[in-house]
C-alpha cells in the first residue's frame, strides 16, 4: 500500500529529481514540465540560484519566531511593495496560497465590519477558510462572469471585498473583459467596499506582467500571493496598501501561524524577484507566450472541429477541446510522451517555467498535432 494518503489523483510513476523544465521519474525519464509542479516553480525546477541562497540561509537563520523581526522579512517586504506600487504599504509572510487569501479577506472583513465576500463566479478563491466565511456561504457573492447586467442586482452596501482573480478559473484559464472588471471595482469601492487581488497564481511573471491585475484598470487594497514567491517553496504573503495600513492599529486584529516571516522563505522570496529582473523574464514571458500562443493557433486552424478556443496571457495558456473525452485522451498520451499539462473538463492548460525553451513549446506544439491527427 501507498504510505500516502491518496488526497489527489496520482500517476503511478516516482518523480526523484528535477532541473529547470524537467522533471525525471524513478527510471530515468524525463518530463517536460508544462505545469512549473503546480504552478510554482516559475524560474524552474532547482534553479541554482534559488539553491544557493538557500544553502546560505540555512546555515544564517532559517525560523525566528513571531516576537522578532528579520532583516529578510524587511527586504522581502519592501520589494514586493515596490513592484505592487503599493508606496507605504505593508506585508505579512505565511504558508500557503489558501492561508494567504483567506487571511487577506478576513482583514477586509475586518476593516469595513462587512461579511459579504463578492468575486466572479469562475474565481478560486482558496482550498479552505474563505476568510472565516459562514458554514452555508450565504457570505458569498457570485457574480456570473462578464454579466454587465448582473452588478446591478447586487447590494453592494454589503460587500467587504471585492476578490479579483485575473485568469487562472479553478484552473481552466478564464479571463474576464477588461471593463467588466472596472465597473464591479469602481462600484465597490464607491459604496465603501476594498479591493483584493489574489495573485497567488498570475503573479510573479505569469501573464507577461509582473502581476495579473496590471492587465486591467484594477487597484488593489489588498494583495495575496504565493506560489511563485518561493519557487516551489512554501511561502505566501498579504500586502496592504498605506491606507489599510494606517487603519490597521485601530482594529487591534492579531493572527499568529507558527513559520510567520520565517526568514528562508523570505530569503528565497528575495531571490525570486531580483532572478526575474536580472534574467529580464518578464519580457522572457510575454515573448514566449506570444510564440506559444501562435503555436496553438496554428493547430487550431488546422483542426477546427476539435481545439475549439485558445485563451493566453504570457505563459497562461489554455485550450478548450471539442468533449472531455478528447481532452482525457490528449492529456495521457501527452504523459505517455513525457510531456506534463494541466487537464480539468475540456481544457489543456499549460502554465511551463518561464525559462521554458522554444524547442520544448515546438515538441509539445508537435505531439499535441500527431495526437489529434489520430483522433480527427
Amino acid at each position: 500500500m501507498n504510505p500516502i494518503i491518496p488526497l489527489y489523483k496520482q500517476a503511478d510513476r516516482l518523480i526523484v529529481r528535477s532541473k529547470d523544465c524537467y522533471v525525471y521519474d524513478s527510471e530515468n525519464r524525463e518530463y517536460i514540465d508544462f505545469e512549473s509542479g503546480d504552478w510554482a516553480a516559475n524560474l524552474g525546477h532547482s534553479n541554482s540560484h534559488i539553491n544557493s541562497v538557500i544553502k546560505t540561509q540555512i546555515d544564517k537563520l532559517i525560523h525566528d519566531g513571531l516576537r522578532f523581526r528579520s532583516n529578510e522579512s524587511e527586504l522581502l517586504s519592501i520589494k514586493i511593495l515596490d513592484k505592487l506600487g503599493l508606496d507605504n504599504g505593508q506585508c505579512v509572510f505565511l504558508n500557503s496560497g489558501s492561508e494567504a487569501v483567506n487571511l487577506g479577506i478576513t482583514i477586509a472583513k475586518k476593516l469595513t465590519g462587512r461579511k459579504k465576500i463578492l468575486k466572479i463566479d469562475s474565481s478560486y478563491l482558496s482550498a479552505y477558510g474563505h476568510g472565516q466565511i459562514s458554514d452555508d456561504n450565504s457570505e458569498l457573492i457570485n457574480i456570473p462572469f462578464d454579466n454587465f447586467e448582473a452588478i446591478s442586482d447586487i447590494d453592494l452596501n454589503e460587500v467587504a471585498v471585492f476578490v479579483f482573480e485575473p485568469g487562472n478559473s479553478f484552473g481552466l484559464i478564464k479571463y474576464p473583459n477588461v471593463e467588466f472588471v472596472k465597473i464591479v471595482a469602481s462600484e465597490v469601492k464607491r459604496f465603501g467596499g476594498l479591493l483584493m487581488a489574489n495573485e497567488v497564481t498570475a503573479g510573479f511573471g505569469r501573464t507577461g506582467k509582473w502581476f495579473g491585475f496590471e492587465h486591467y484598470e484594477f487597484h488593489p487594497d489588498i494583495v495575496s500571493v504565493g506560489k511563485a514567491i518561493g519557487n516551489g517553496y512554501p511561502i505566501s504573503g498579504v500586502a496592504i496598501s498605506s491606507m489599510v495600513a494606517e487603519l490597521f492599529p485601530k482594529f487591534q486584529f492579531r493572527y499568529a501561524q507558527s513559520h510567520q516571516n520565517d526568514a528562508l522563505g523570505c530569503a528565497i522570496g528575495i531571490e525570486v524577484i531580483e532572478t526575474i529582473d536580472r534574467d529580464d523574464l518578464i519580457t522572457e514571458s510575454f515573448k514566449k507566450g506570444e510564440y506559444f500562443k501562435q503555436r496553438l493557433a496554428q493547430l487550431q486552424a488546422k483542426y477546427q472541429n476539435i481545439i475549439t478556443d485558445i485563451r493566453a496571457r504570457g505563459l497562461m495558456l489554455a485550450m478548450d477541446l471539442s468533449t472531455s473525452e478528447n481532452a482525457d485522451i490528449l492529456y495521457n498520451q501527452l504523459i505517455e510522451r513525457c510531456i506534463l499539462v494541466g487537464f480539468k473538463e475540456r481544457t489543456i492548460r499549460f502554465m511551463p517555467p518561464l525559462t521554458i525553451k522554444y524547442e520544448d513549446i515546438d515538441k509539445l506544439t508537435d505531439a499535441i498535432s500527431e495526437i489529434i491527427t489520430c483522433m480527427d
